[in-house]
């Protein structure tokens, strides 16, 4: 099979997500290159969002995939699985497990899930595997136990379009009432499946969130700001937008 080809049909995001570093290609004539990208634990096996199969036949990290599950994965691609097709064999390198939730239509929200809508980070967003995908950011106070709440609640606009509100709830921990012992977190990344919600083939989609104002190469956090994102959506479509 053409290495270029290959590497067409199973490239993922490793130019977008930062969170892992990318391993160097060792002395190993079996080794394809790297692949960061996002699926599902099925039946043992990892299902990228390209549709791609990935046996994990080496593994040099800690820990387990579990079947049910949403992950982000760091692999070497080894080589083309025997007889198969859209499969591959993996050495599986890291792995991170991705928060998916159901979005909640409006009529269905609760009144905490519409009116709490303190800040949060989109540091990215795209569309993949039936998903729309964030890699989001917040406040928290170091070695704190409160947990975070974050829902995408959504209606349809009088012009048809879809409108996706993410909601975060922070329980208290913002940078005006405990600032001096507030950081910013890593990261974490959070899946919401759409793809049953918008009935088109092709819709227009809107993303609000609430953040603070940029300041040069930092932000403001004393003035809140209303962030807002739109996209054309396909259903058959792979998009890295924001």
């Amino acid at each position: 099979m053409n290495m270029t080809n290959i590497r067409k049909k199973i490239f993922g995001l490793a130019t977008v997500i930062s969170m892992f570093a990318t391993a160097s290609c060792q002395m190993d004539d079996t080794l394809y290159y790297n692949n960061l990208t996002m699926g599902n634990v099925v039946e043992g096996r990892f299902v990228s969002d390209q549709g791609n199969t990935f046996n994990i036949v080496e593994q040099i990290c800690g820990g387990q995939l579990q079947d049910g599950t949403r992950v982000m994965t760091l692999c070497d691609v080894l080589n083309p699985t025997q007889g198969a097709s859209d499969e591959y064999d993996v050495r599986l390198r890291s792995f991170s497990k991705v928060l998916a939730k159901e979005p909640v239509a409006v009529e269905n929200a609760t009144e905490g899930e519409i009116t709490v809508q303190d800040p949060v980070h989109v540091a990215q967003l795209w569309f993949a595997g039936g998903y729309v995908n964030m890699l989001i950011k917040s406040h928290v106070i170091p070695e704190s136990e409160t947990k975070h709440l974050i829902n995408l609640v959504y209606t349809k606009g009088d012009d048809g379009e879809y409108i996706f509100n993410l909601r975060h709830n922070s329980y208290g921990e913002a940078p005006d009432k405990t600032e001096s012992q507030l950081v910013l977190s890593g990261g974490s990344y959070v899946s919401f499946p759409i793809s049953e919600i918008i009935k088109e083939d092709k819709a227009k989609l809107v993303f609000n969130w609430k953040w603070y104002e940029a300041n040069d190469l930092s932000f403001n956090y004393n003035k809140e700001k209303d962030y807002s994102f739109e996209f054309e959506w396909e259903r058959s479509g792979f998009m890295q937008k924001y």
